[in-house]
């Protein structure tokens, strides 16, 4: 992390860690991978905004306070990651399964993977987009298409749920079967 910090950004005459959160975690992609960088855009330190990672170190402007600040942040991210890849290995749909046990995976995964996002997030005020980006990586990894998948959960979150609210049984049973329907 340090290396990653310190070393300069290609677009300015500072360190990334000086420049931009942007800058880390681009620095961080090129390291680690994609995975790497989604940490920059889920900071948030306020408890009600519905983000990922919300709870980091005390701030200051010198270089050593920011490498703690982002090695927080992205082991948050990581952990945010491998739970979520985790709920997903309990919900892929066997290699031979047919459209319709596909379907019903899919249905069955909606309830735990929202919990997953309204316990991270608190359903705080963005926490509906954190809710619709898990989805969407949900259904691609089960086979649907990137852009499927993306459109679904969209719809899915828009329709069902609301900013700042939790959703009720209810809500997460009709999303559930939004998800399920054939042809989705």
């Amino acid at each position: 992390m340090r290396e990653v910090v310190s070393a300069p950004d290609p677009e300015a005459d500072r360190a990334r860690g000086l420049w931009s959160a942007e800058s880390v975690a681009r620095g961080l992609a090129e390291h680690y991978g994609v995975w790497g960088s989604g940490w920059a855009w889920e900071i948030d330190e306020s408890p009600d905004s519905g983000a990922v990672i919300r709870e980091l170190p005390a701030g200051g402007d010198g270089l050593e306070q920011r490498v703690q600040r982002y090695a927080s942040a992205l082991l948050q991210w990581r952990a945010w990651l491998e739970e979520l890849a985790a709920a997903f290995a309990q919900f892929t749909p066997r290699p031979e399964a047919d459209e319709k046990e596909v379907q019903a995976v899919r249905e069955r995964a909606v309830a735990p993977l929202v919990t997953l996002v309204v316990e991270r997030t608190g359903a705080g005020e963005t926490w509906r987009a954190v809710c619709a980006r898990v989805l969407a990586w949900y259904l691609e990894s089960t086979g649907m298409t990137p852009d499927a998948a993306e459109d679904l959960a969209d719809d899915v979150v828009d329709s069902e749920f609301e900013s700042w609210v939790a959703p009720d049984e209810e809500a997460v049973d009709r999303a559930r079967e939004a998800i399920g329907e054939p042809g989705t």
